[in-house]
């Protein structure tokens, strides 16, 4: 068999970040990460099946209530997959942390009811 498309060498590709990677750098907070946020982080990962999720989807969220530290919890549940949302924002709404759930909806309620009580 003969090859007839010329040899390219790996430096000529690119490498890079595409549309929705550059998008979600928007959206994610490059503020310091201060002790009431991380322990809200701390109980926040108690959640069985957490999933990280996307930066930009802090945009379709409605806040909560604001931490102590000016931390502000946003949640958000998806119209067509139900799935609910949790985001830690800075004051400036760029997300610190954000995570995702389908399956363990109560628990999350019961983590979200024990950060505002223990840090609002």
């Amino acid at each position: 068999m003969v090859n007839i498309f010329p040899r390219i060498s790996f430096s000529k590709f690119k490498i890079g970040k595409w549309g929705s990677e550059i998008e979600d750098e928007n959206w994610i907070s490059s503020q310091p990460i201060t002790t009431t946020t991380v322990a809200a982080m701390q109980i926040l990962a108690t959640v069985p099946r957490l999933a990280y999720c996307r930066p930009n989807l802090i945009k379709h969220s409605q806040s909560k209530f604001i931490l102590k530290d000016g931390t502000v919890v946003k949640t958000w549940t998806s119209p067509f997959l139900r799935d609910d949302y949790i985001f830690l924002a800075d004051p400036d709404g760029k997300m610190i942390f954000g995570g995702r759930i389908w399956q363990y909806k109560e628990q999350l309620k019961d983590a979200i009811e024990l950060i505002s009580r223990k840090f609002s």
